[in-house]
């Protein structure tokens, strides 16, 4: 088997970032369909009327 010919990168920080992005729009997605929800169902995006309507 031949060596490479130049310097490798090591592949354990490449698949943290990926991970770290792949986490981060999950949790973005997340926030965006949370946030929706809160307006349909509020009907208001101000959080003093949202704060108006808990039981």
């Amino acid at each position: 088997m031949l060596a490479p010919a130049g310097a490798v990168a090591d592949p354990l920080p490449q698949a943290v970032v990926l991970t770290a992005i792949v986490i981060a729009f999950g949790v973005l997605a997340f926030a965006v369909v949370l946030i929706r929800r809160a307006y349909e169902i509020v009907k208001a995006d101000d959080l003093d009327k949202m704060k108006d309507t808990d039981t």
